[in-house]
């Protein structure tokens, strides 16, 4: 694996992803803690 960091403090957000067909749903991700914020992402399927 290349352009990885270690850190130690990861949180883990939850995220509003919507599909292609327009439905939205929450999905959990693990991020650093500088970049714990919340987050609208667009589902690429």
């Amino acid at each position: 694996m290349q352009d990885m960091k270690m850190t130690g403090a990861l949180t883990q957000v939850w995220i509003t992803v919507t599909d292609a067909d327009g439905s939205s749903r929450l999905e959990s991700r693990w991020t650093s803690a500088e970049q714990a914020t919340v987050l609208h992402a667009t589902h690429a399927a």
